[in-house]
């Protein structure tokens, strides 16, 4: 019986090969007969039914055979954009790694502001709330300051200046939250430099608009204004006939 299972399993595993070679030769024999354009116009209609694993095996082919190409790059973004629409994080991840390396080795390429617009995306999918690992905002707001900073006049320089605004907005809810702690424990030192630190480097956000009335509160609680005794007038109150 043992024998047989195995056997059956053996058969299995062997058929299944064969099948996948004879489909990788006919993807082979397919896009071998067509141009550059008409790959791609394949991985787009593939794209746009949402079969990404379909669609990314004729950018793959693309950004493979043609790396250098116009075409092949924008393919290469292609594949990316096929994990990224996966949206979990096995998806994310390798989105991420893709739209890094696109950066980096065509630094002059027109399309590189959307790889680091979606590299900041692909940073923010994954983050976890402004009290938690707070890596993927850091991560998410160097690539969107490249952005405002090297294409300003690019399309995708809106989407990046707001979604830059949001995670200054979060960085600077992180500081408020503990400095808000230490003001609740009478920890008043402690409060005042993480509200001094939120100021410096966040001063333009929502949030240091929200931390202000907490720093005066701060301010008194460490300089506290000294109570003044009144001294009585001079003459007031003396005995008769003096």
């Amino acid at each position: 019986m043992r024998r047989w299972i195995a056997l059956v399993a053996v058969v299995a595993l062997v058929a299944c090969a064969h099948s996948k070679k004879a489909g990788d030769q006919a993807f082979l024999d397919q896009v071998a007969a067509q141009s550059k354009e008409q790959i791609m116009a394949h991985g787009d209609a593939l794209a746009a039914k949402k079969k990404w694993e379909e669609a990314r095996k004729y950018y793959s082919f693309l950004a493979d055979s043609f790396p250098n190409d116009p075409l092949g790059r924008r393919a290469a973004l292609r594949v990316a954009d096929t994990f990224y629409a996966l949206k979990d994080t096995e998806g994310y991840t390798e989105a991420e790694l893709r739209y890094k390396d696109f950066s980096n080795r065509f630094p002059s390429d027109p399309n590189r502001a959307y790889a680091l617009l979606m590299l900041a995306k692909c940073s923010i999918a994954q983050d976890r709330g402004p009290m938690r690992d707070l890596a993927p905002v850091h991560q998410a707001t160097d690539s969107l300051k490249q952005v405002l900073q090297l294409f300003p006049s690019s399309p995708y320089a809106v989407e990046a200046k707001a979604l830059l605004a949001k995670c200054l907005d979060e960085l600077a809810m992180h500081e408020l939250i503990i400095a808000r702690y230490y003001a609740n424990v009478h920890a008043w030192v402690g409060a005042r430099q993480r509200l001094d630190y939120l100021l410096a480097n966040y001063p333009d956000t929502d949030v240091a608009a929200q931390a202000k009335p907490l720093l005066d509160k701060v301010e008194r609680m460490i300089n506290p204004v000294p109570k003044t005794t009144a001294k009585p007038a001079s003459g007031a109150h003396l005995p008769a006939g003096h």
